[in-house]
């Protein structure tokens, strides 16, 4: 039974209810939350922090290695100098690298950790700055250590992203979609009506294809799951060649090809907005199609135009006419003839509008 199943039934449903603040005849229909393999490219960041930093505490030159491989292992050993400074670069780097590959990990608090890991060795040689610039004898209880501390940060990171995944919950209900959301405090949530929703939209990716989820969307008109993106990149070189001649035209041209940037907009979705990375999709997927399309404009123009031809039906019923038969003339109703009037009238009319 999924984590979704536990909630709605037994002796979560109360309190799903009461978080959720549903009225006394709103029924919950479904529940789900985001499935461990959505995010794991969080999960995939953290183990790459673990394996650097103890690939750079435990490596080691083998015997008779050649040059390059010398030199290789040479900028390894002088990245653990001055107390793992050098390193230090080396994350930064890595971070550079993943904000700059714009994934789902790639995000504000995922770079703001991978900061920390990387400035950590400054930050623990923060009391040599101290003792040489003043007359501080103060010194940092815990010394660089690259196993702890690539245990440490890979601990963090891992344990956020578990916290992130859970904060998210998905419900719906016989009125309406919900996403909620509750991480370090509750956040604003999303809900709109089941007439509200203009169409039901699937992503899947091929490792969701292999794990057994994928992101349902529910398109309410709002366009929040389009998103710019720049392509390409720049170095500043301006495309106004009509000054330069010869092999500097063309290497303005040349520069000006491969820094050349366009804006794109694609589909997003992210958690807040979507069933992020559910398992049994499918299942939501049609629930969410069903309520849709019960409850569209047209679905609702139907039913109250098969209303009013019921109530015509019974209508004729109760009169003794069967809807497709004419309908018989009145009888026992005698028409009764104007007098028409004639000459001797009109004559005594005149007589008695005589004034004179």
């Amino acid at each position: 039974m999924s984590d979704g199943e536990n909630e709605s039934s037994g002796e979560g449903y109360s309190k799903l209810r009461k978080k959720l603040a549903l009225r006394d005849d709103e029924e919950i229909l479904l529940v789900r939350r985001p499935s461990i393999f959505a995010f794991m490219p969080s999960y995939f960041i953290g183990l790459c922090v673990l394996v650097i930093h103890l690939f750079f505490g435990w490596a080691e030159s083998p015997q008779d290695a050649e040059w390059y491989v010398e030199a290789f292992f040479l900028f390894v050993k002088v990245s653990g100098w001055g107390g793992g400074a050098g390193f230090a670069f080396v994350m930064l780097f890595f971070t550079w690298l993943n904000r700059l590959i714009n994934h789902p990990a790639s995000g504000r608090w995922m770079t703001s950790i991978l900061l920390l890991s990387s400035f950590t060795p400054f930050l623990l040689h923060i009391d040599d700055v101290m003792r040489k610039f003043s007359d501080s004898t103060f010194e940092m209880p815990i010394s660089w250590n690259f196993t702890f501390f690539g245990i440490f940060w890979t601990v963090i990171i891992w344990g956020i992203t578990w916290w992130y995944q859970r904060s998210f919950l998905y419900v719906v209900t016989d009125d309406r979609v919900i996403h909620h959301q509750s991480f370090i405090y509750e956040r604003d949530g999303l809900e709109f009506l089941h007439e509200k929703i203009v169409a039901v939209m699937k992503r899947r990716t091929p490792i969701g294809a292999m794990f057994g989820y994928a992101t349902v969307y529910c398109n309410i008109g709002d366009q929040s799951h389009i998103a710019t993106e720049t392509v390409g990149g720049s170095i500043g070189v301006s495309p106004d060649t009509s000054q330069s001649k010869g092999i500097s035209k063309w290497i303005g041209r040349f520069f000006f090809m491969i820094t050349y940037q366009r804006t794109i907009k694609v589909d997003r979705f992210t958690p807040d907005i979507s069933f992020y990375g559910i398992t049994k999709w499918e299942e939501a997927k049609e629930l969410i199609a069903r309520l849709m399309d019960e409850n569209s404009a047209v679905t609702k123009a139907e039913e109250q135009l098969q209303v009013q031809k019921q109530m015509v039906e019974l209508m004729s019923k109760a009169q003794g006419v069967m809807p497709g038969d004419d309908i018989p003339e009145s009888v026992g109703v005698e028409e009764t003839a104007e007098p028409t009037p004639t000459d001797d009238s009109l004559d005594d009319l005149d007589a008695d509008m005589d004034l004179n």
